[in-house]
């Protein structure tokens, strides 16, 4: 029987595709080698031709070599480490993963907040200046150091990771569901995801970290894997700290199945995605029910384990690392506790401020799918940083102008002056602008300020007017043109997320809902924060129609267990206004875009019901039989979709009909591997020359192959697989 070493460079017949089980080697680029250097830098004019989707194996590949092999493990004595140490060490990578997890989370945060604070001190420092031009010389700053930023990013998906652009939560839903993406949990993917995420955030992009947290703990749970798997298989289960063991191959074949097969990966980076979502929330519990209901279509105790550990890991970290008082992502203050009178009373007025926040979220989704008939063709690389750099053009335009025509100068709360948040712009000594403080100041801050505004912070002026930290109008204006920036933002090549955007927009509306209701009656005990909690979580369900995981990590990010009964009305308010209107989310929409990556609908088209298997089945089958010539097997490999096919009995005729015959076993085009590791070979093949060859299959869906001296031996064993 032919076995390929995966820890060797071969070379498939069919051309180099990078998988999963090798996340630190080159990654697959997306022009050819012999492309000009002009033609590298700029781009080409036309897509590339959209890849047909392969599938990943899941379940195990039970043929004469998985059996021998599960028959010739002995029970040998029990250790500390239990029998072969590989337990221990898929439970090391799921406690790495949630502390690595962590850490990123950590180290992202305080970047992006240094990035930040020096960024709005040249602005500040510029408006203090006595010039005619200071809003100008502002905006300019503020343009500059954005495009910089995002250029650097956006270079660094277009031309090293462009697997990495957006939030990357849609494409790791599809790995989880089964389909391949090629360079989707590389390492580079990792570098890039970080540093793009950085920029992005810290430019003032409408873009959140939280999507990408996601990608970042499921490509951390993917190189993890990887260097265990090295680890175990070059020198044992404590080969880094000295102690080395020799490992022949089938003793490497067997640590590769049982540590990075399929299945096993994919609880890894469930166990990834929870730990990245955890610690952009705060909320262990929501990474897990997130995980479980939005990403995972496959569900196990011991999956829900490894999800629970490494979310609760992360969570810990960020405690420990940050030091900080707060409790949870977004934490606010100033807010009361509300009667069930008072819940009762405000339950109309909740209910149609959330449906309008549903209608944002629903507006949002058809805006950014009309503006993808627009967007820059993705092999466009100039195109696509330009794109970018336009879009901080906008950004920073729309906050200077609207600050300068619509913002209001108002003193400066006690608080804010110790934060450091709130932007004097053109305001006089002590004072802010508050449209330029939403427009220009960091969103994380701006969210806390827009939960924090109780019944209290409402007050009666000497004019008899309603003076807050922010005016209605400024609020309805920030609303409006935020919604129209968030919408150019999704799909450019830039990583970056969509939950604290559309967090920020929710709080805006809801905190101009609950002020306007504060206004018309005031004898009631109306906080314009607590409606702002409820319309952000109404905006994000409108945007991606996530249900119980959404309440959960709403509630465990605000720690507002009290509001929980709000929450559950924002979430289910909206979830109805937006299924009437737009029926798909973010999610299911970029698989749309995505084209060649599929996933069943939780409700299937009508039209599908009344069909049968025979109206969708094609003719012409193709099919193997065991000894076949290699020139029809790259043949059949070459003009195929599908990964499936039929091994005909070896009593037919092949010069006849290739497409008859008795079906005795299958073959996957696509895996007949485990993540790299052949379990056999597909049979042996018949050169035209009369030369005998074996091949496998690699779980790049290649095959490969493995040119040995004994080929008497490798045709006896490979005719039982």
């Amino acid at each position: 029987m032919s076995l390929h070493n995966p820890l060797e460079d071969e070379q498939p017949i069919l051309g180099h595709v990078v998988t999963y089980s090798r996340p630190l080697a080159p990654a697959v680029r997306n022009y050819d080698d012999k492309s000009s250097f002009l033609t590298k830098i700029v781009g080409t004019s036309t897509a590339s031709a959209t890849r047909v989707s392969e599938s990943l194996d899941y379940e195990p590949i039970q043929n004469k070599l998985f059996y021998d092999r599960m028959k010739s493990r002995k029970e040998g004595k029990k250790k500390l480490y239990g029998y072969t140490g590989h337990t221990l060490a898929k439970f090391l990578v799921t406690f790495l993963t949630g502390i690595l997890t962590g850490l990123f989370a950590v180290a992202l945060t305080k970047f992006v907040g240094w990035i930040t604070e020096w960024k709005l001190s040249l602005i500040e420092n510029s408006m203090q200046k006595e010039a005619p031009a200071r809003i100008f010389v502002s905006f300019l700053w503020f343009w500059f150091i954005g495009s910089c930023l995002v250029s650097l990013a956006t270079a660094m998906v277009q031309y090293w990771a462009p697997a990495s652009a957006g939030g990357g939560v849609t494409l790791v839903m599809a790995y989880l569901n089964g389909n391949h993406v090629p360079n989707l949990l590389r390492f580079e993917t990792l570098v890039t995801k970080f540093v793009g995420t950085v920029c992005a955030v810290s430019s003032g992009l409408p873009m959140g970290p939280e999507g990408p947290m996601v990608h970042i703990g499921a490509c951390l749970a993917s190189v993890i894997t990887y260097m265990e798997c090295s680890c175990l298989t070059e020198g044992g289960l404590f080969s880094c700290i000295g102690r080395k063991k020799e490992f022949n191959l089938k003793e490497k074949l067997k640590v590769l199945d049982d540590i990075v097969s399929d299945s096993d990966h994919r609880e890894f980076v469930s166990a990834g995605v929870s730990a990245g979502i955890s610690s952009a929330f705060g909320a262990p519990i929501g990474g897990v029910l997130f995980s479980m209901e939005e990403a995972c279509s496959f569900w196990s105790r011991k999956t829900a384990w490894r999800c629970f550990i490494a979310a609760s890991l992360s969570t810990f970290t960020i405690q420990l690392a940050l030091k900080s008082t707060q409790h949870g992502m977004i934490a606010f203050h100033n807010l009361s506790t509300m009667d069930n009178k008072d819940w009762l009373l405000q339950l109309p007025f909740f209910i149609f401020g959330c449906g309008v926040a549903g209608l944002l979220g629903t507006g949002f989704n058809s805006l950014r799918m009309w503006l993808w008939k627009v967007r820059a063709v993705k092999t466009r690389h100039l195109l696509r940083i330009l794109e970018v750099i336009g879009l901080v053009f906008l950004v920073s335009a729309c906050g200077h102008f609207f600050g300068w025509a619509a913002g209001t100068c108002k003193e400066f709360p006690p608080d804010w002056k110790t934060e450091g948040y709130g932007l004097r712009f053109n305001c006089e000594e002590g004072k802010y602008n508050d449209v330029a403080t939403l427009f220009l100041s960091s969103q994380h801050h701006s969210i806390v300020k827009l939960f924090s505004i109780g019944y209290d912070d409402l007050i009666e002026d000497d004019d008899l007017e309603y003076s807050t930290a922010f005016s209605i109008g400024g609020l309805a204006l920030y609303v409006i043109i935020y919604l129209i920036l968030m919408s150019i933002g999704s799909g450019v090549a830039i990583p970056g997320g969509l939950f604290m955007p559309s967090i920020m927009m929710g709080a805006a509306w809801g905190c101009l809902w609950g002020m306007c209701l504060r206004i018309w009656i005031p004898s009631w005990n109306i906080q314009p924060g607590l409606y702002a909690i409820l319309a952000s979580t109404s905006v994000l369900a409108g945007v991606f129609r996530s249900s119980i995981s959404l309440v959960v990590l709403v509630v465990e990010g605000t720690r507002g267990i009290e509001y929980l009964f709000g929450v559950i009305v924002a979430v289910v308010i909206a979830n109805w206004v937006a299924h009437h209107i737009h029926h798909d989310g973010v999610y299911e929409s970029e698989l749309e875009k995505v084209g060649n990556v599929f996933m069943l609908r939780d409700e299937p088209p009508h039209r599908l019901f009344t069909l049968t298997a025979e109206a969708i089945m094609a003719t012409g089958v193709y099919g193997f039989h065991s000894i076949e010539s290699v020139s029809h097997i790259l043949e059949v490999l070459r003009n195929t979709a599908h990964n499936g096919f039929p091994v005909f009995g070896s009593d037919h005729d092949i010069a006849l009909d290739r497409s008859h015959g008795h079906h005795v076993n299958n073959v996957n085009n696509n895996n007949a591997s485990s993540n790299g590791v052949p379990n056999g070979s597909i049979g042996s093949m018949i050169y035209p020359e009369g030369q005998s060859m074996s091949f496998s299959a690699s779980n790049n869906g290649m095959l490969v192959a493995n040119n040995n001296s004994n080929n008497n031996n490798n045709n006896s064993n490979s005719n039982d697989s």
